[in-house]
C-alpha cells in the first residue's frame, strides 16, 4: 500500500505503478495531523511517498530522502529498519538519495523551525509521516520524500510551483522501484 497525503502525489505515484506494471493500492491520506490521524490502521508493507522539504544543506530541491526514522512532537520516534535498502534501490534507478530522520510538523517549517528541527537531528520535514507511521501495524515500511524546498530556497518563492512539477515527477518515477522494494 502506498500512503500519499496529496492528490497530486497519489496521482503521480498511480501513473508510476501502471508504467511501471505494479499492483500496489494507492491512498490519498489527506494532508497533515487530523487526516493522518483518522486514517484506518494499515497492515501489511506500507510506503510513505510525497513531498517535503530539506532542513540541512547539501540537500537540493529534487532530490530524495528516505527516512531512517520518523517522529513529531506528540509522537516518539518510529524506525524505519529498511531505510537503508530503500535507498539503495532508489540509487540505483539513478535518483539522488539522503537518509536521515524526518520531523512531522503540523505546519510548514520555516526560517527559525527549519533550524530548529536541524538542530534536533532531522534532515528533512513533512506533515504527515509520523502520524501515518503510528497507524501502521506490521510489515515492511518505507517514508519516501522528494525535495520542493531547503534553507536556501524556501517554498513561499516563485519557483515553488517548477519544483512542486519536478517532486510529481520524480514521485511517478520512483513510486514503481519502491513498491518492489518494499512488497
Amino acid at each position: 500500500m502506498v500512503l500519499c497525503p496529496l492528490a497530486m502525489e497519489a496521482r503521480a505515484a498511480r501513473r508510476g505503478i501502471r508504467r511501471g506494471g505494479g499492483d500496489a493500492t494507492v491512498v490519498c491520506t489527506g494532508m497533515g495531523p487530523k487526516p493522518s490521524r483518522r486514517l484506518e490502521p494499515q497492515y501489511g508493507p506500507v510506503a510513505v511517498v510525497g513531498m517535503g522539504g530539506a532542513v540541512v544543506g547539501g540537500i537540493e530541491p529534487g532530490d530524495v530522502v528516505v527516512a531512517t526514522e520518523v517522529s513529531a512532537d506528540d509522537v516518539a520516534p518510529i524506525a524505519l529498519p529498511r531505510a537503508e535498502s530503500v535507498a539503495k534501490s532508489l540509487e540505483a534507478a539513478g535518483f539522488t538519495v539522503y537518509t536521515g530522520p524526518v520531523a512531522s510538523v503540523s505546519e510548514l517549517a520555516v526560517g527559525p523551525r527549519r533550524q530548529d528541527l536541524a538542530d534536533r537531528g532531522a534532515v528533512a520535514v513533512d506533515m504527515e509521516s509520523a502520524w501515518l507511521m503510528e497507524r501502521h501495524r506490521g510489515g515492511p515500511a518505507a517514508v519516501v520524500r522528494v525535495v520542493t524546498d531547503t534553507p536556501a530556497h524556501e517554498l513561499r518563492s516563485l519557483t515553488a510551483p517548477a519544483r512542486i512539477n519536478r517532486a510529481l515527477r520524480t514521485i511517478r518515477r520512483l513510486t514503481p522501484v519502491l513498491t518492489k522494494e518494499v512488497c
